[in-house]
C-alpha cells in the first residue's frame, strides 16, 4: 500500500492526516497554522519526505479549473503538475472545498441531525455551509459532484433586502449576506459596531435587540436560498448543511420562521415538492478530510 496524505488548506492554516491507498480510515487529523505560502510549502514538503507520501490529495477554497484551483483568499494558484514534479508524488488529486465535503457523505451521514423532514424521491444531495463565504456542492447518485461558485453570485441580493430594517448595498455578493462574514457585515451596518458572528450570536442569546434582528434577518434569507437552491437542483435526498456556523445554527434556530420561509411565494406545485426535501446538519467535523479520501477510493474503484 502507498502512503497518502490528505489536506485541507484554508487560508491561514490546513488541516492533515494520513492514510494508505485502499483503506478508509484516516489517521492522525492534525491542525496546523502558517503565515506565508512559503511556510505552507515547506511544512508540506517536510510531512511528505518524512512520511514517504507517494499520493497527495489537497481541497481547496477556491474554484477549480481542470487541474488548477486558484485560491479565493490567498494569492496563490495550486497545480497538481507542478506538486507532482515538486514533490517527487505518484499522484496529486485537487478538489474544491465543498467537492471534498459532499464526496465525505458516505463518512457522515451517521453524524446528521434535522431540521426539517422529507421523503426521498432520488439520490442528489446538495450540500451548503455558510462559513467564512458560502459553499455549495452537489452530489449525484452519491458518486458524482459538481462544485459551484453560487456564493459569488449577486442576483438574489434585492429580494433578500426585505428580510432588514436597513438598507443594503445591492453590488454585493450572495455571501456577503448569507455566510458568517456576512452576519458580522450585517451587523455593522446596522449598529457600526466591528464583532465577529460569534459575539453577535452570543448577544442573540443575550436578547440584545440588534442581534436578533441580524440573526432572524440571516435565517430568513438563508432559507430563502436555500429554497431557490432546492428547486434548481432537486436533491431528493435532501439538503446536507456543513460547517461550524451550521452547527451553531442548529442549535439556535428558530425552525418555524426557517420552514415558513422556505416556502415563502412558491406555488402550491413547488411547495409541495420543496415539503419532500429534508433538511439537516452534519454534526461530524474534519469533513473534507474523509470526502478526499472517499474521492481517492471512488476514482480508484471505477
Amino acid at each position: 500500500m502507498k502512503n497518502i496524505l490528505l489536506v485541507d488548506f484554508g487560508g491561514t492554516n490546513m488541516r492533515y492526516a494520513f492514510s494508505e491507498s485502499g483503506s478508509s480510515k484516516i489517521n492522525n487529523i492534525v491542525k496546523s497554522s502558517f503565515r506565508s505560502i512559503n511556510e505552507f510549502e515547506d511544512q508540506l514538503e517536510d510531512l511528505i519526505s518524512s512520511n514517504d507520501i507517494k499520493i497527495l490529495i489537497i481541497s481547496i477554497a477556491g474554484p477549480k479549473i481542470n487541474n488548477e484551483v486558484n485560491m479565493t483568499n490567498r494569492v496563490y494558484v495550486f497545480n497538481s503538475e507542478n506538486f507532482k514534479e515538486k514533490y517527487n508524488l505518484n499522484e496529486c488529486h485537487l478538489l474544491n472545498d465543498w467537492e471534498a465535503i459532499a464526496h465525505s457523505y458516505d463518512f457522515v451521514a451517521d453524524s446528521i441531525k434535522t431540521i426539517k423532514d422529507g421523503n426521498k424521491f432520488n439520490n442528489n444531495t446538495l450540500f451548503v455551509g455558510p462559513g467564512t463565504g458560502l459553499g455549495v456542492s452537489f452530489l449525484i447518485d452519491n458518486m458524482l459532484v459538481s462544485p459551484t461558485e453560487v456564493g459569488n453570485t449577486s442576483n438574489s441580493i434585492s429580494y433578500l433586502s426585505k428580510n432588514f430594517s436597513f438598507g443594503i448595498n445591492q453590488n454585493i455578493t450572495l455571501e456577503e449576506i448569507v455566510s458568517g462574514n456576512g452576519i458580522a457585515n450585517l451587523f455593522k451596518i446596522k449598529t457600526n459596531k466591528d464583532i465577529s458572528s460569534e459575539e453577535v450570536f452570543k448577544m442573540y442569546d443575550d436578547n440584545d435587540l440588534d442581534a436578533q434582528e441580524i440573526v432572524q434577518g440571516f435565517t430568513k434569507s438563508f432559507a430563502n436560498i436555500l429554497s431557490d437552491l432546492a428547486l434548481t437542483f432537486m436533491p431528493g435526498n435532501g439538503i446536507l448543511l456543513a460547517g461550524s456556523l451550521s452547527r451553531t445554527l442548529f442549535n439556535i434556530l428558530d425552525k418555524e420562521l426557517f420552514i415558513s420561509h422556505f416556502y415563502e411565494n412558491k406555488k402550491a406545485t413547488h411547495k409541495d415538492i420543496l415539503k419532500m426535501i429534508s433538511i439537516g446538519v452534519i454534526f461530524k467535523e474534519q469533513s473534507p478530510l474523509y470526502g478526499n479520501l472517499n474521492f481517492y477510493n471512488k476514482l480508484k474503484n471505477k
